[in-house]
């Protein structure tokens, strides 16, 4: 010590930070020295110290220098600095939950090089871009076809992510499956059919989401009466949604009609019901809010009781 005052290797024994280190932020402005000896050596005092203490957590919690020169030279609040930092580390965080889901799903289905872009890529996506590969999928479906555009709007809206910034690895892992479900030609082929017979030049939308919807009352309550979809009461509410079925479409109920309403839930693909279980969960609400469950029922009970 130098008349109250350290020498640079004194403060690198006080601190444990390396004389090198202690050179950098003197020249970079960070901690100058308070004096020099006659030889120009570098003098320090314990307010200094305090100081090189001050920097070293600030770059231990990875502020960088311009961030550090900011609070020293009160620009910008301690606490201000601390906030944008932890900022940062979140999103870093986050990112690397975007990786590790991606990682995940890819070595599920299969590692290649083309797939980890992709999924990268998927991951990536903010709630809008989200928004814009559902409605992709739609136009896809209904294209050419008489579809109510406030109907494809209202699935739009519902099956849409509504995701945090920071979501996590079981939702990335969710939306993953999703575009898999919504990229597949196959499935998008299976779901245009489906709407070529649907979407008739009679078929009355509103009235069928009516119809559709005292079905689902009526399958609820029958489920949790405890009757199966073999059941007389079943065979009820599928010949009504049957009978309403027709009626919207402008057909009428015969043994043809009931024949190709047993054949497509026959053959429904299964990754349409899981579609809906994926975005209630992505939307964080409760799967039976969609109905999943009743809609399986109901398909039951049509292949069972429109056997020929």
């Amino acid at each position: 010590m130098t008349g109250g005052k350290l020498s640079i290797g004194e403060v690198s024994r006080r601190t444990g930070i390396p004389v090198k280190t202690l050179r950098f932020y003197s020249d970079e402005g960070l901690v100058p020295p308070s004096g020099r000896t006659r030889g120009n050596y570098r003098l320090y005092t314990e307010a200094d110290v305090v100081r090189v203490d001050l920097v070293r957590t600030l770059r231990e919690a990875g502020v960088g220098l311009v961030g550090i020169r900011a609070v020293l030279r009160r620009e910008i609040p301690l606490e201000e600095a601390l906030r944008l930092r932890l900022a940062a580390v979140e999103a870093h965080v986050a990112s690397l939950q975007h990786v590790a889901a991606a990682l995940r799903a890819t070595l599920r289905s299969g590692a290649t090089e083309l797939a980890l872009r992709r999924l990268n890529a998927v991951t990536r996506y903010s709630n809008d871009e989200r928004r814009n590969v559902i409605a992709r999928f739609y136009d896809e479906v209904a294209e050419g076809l008489p579809v109510d555009p406030g109907w494809k709007q209202s699935m739009v809206d519902a099956m849409t992510p509504k995701l945090s910034d920071n979501p996590s690895p079981e939702q990335l892992d969710a939306w993953i499956e999703m575009n898999e479900i919504l990229a597949d030609p196959a499935f998008v082929k299976t779901m245009r059919a489906m709407s070529e017979e649907t979407w008739t030049g009679n078929f009355d939308s509103v009235a069928y989401q009516r119809a559709s919807a005292e079905t689902v009352r009526a399958t609820t309550a029958a489920m949790a009466a405890g009757h199966e979809p073999a059941s007389d009461e079943a065979k009820a509410i599928v010949l009504a949604f049957a009978e309403a079925s027709a009626r919207v479409s402008g057909k009428t109920v015969d043994d043809a009609f009931l024949s190709t309403l047993r054949e497509r839930y026959l053959w429904q693909d299964p990754r349409a019901s899981r579609l809906w279980e994926l975005a209630a969960f992505l939307q964080d609400r409760p799967t039976g809010k969609s109905h999943v469950d009743e809609w399986r029922w109901i398909s039951s009970a049509i292949v069972h009781h429109f056997e020929a």
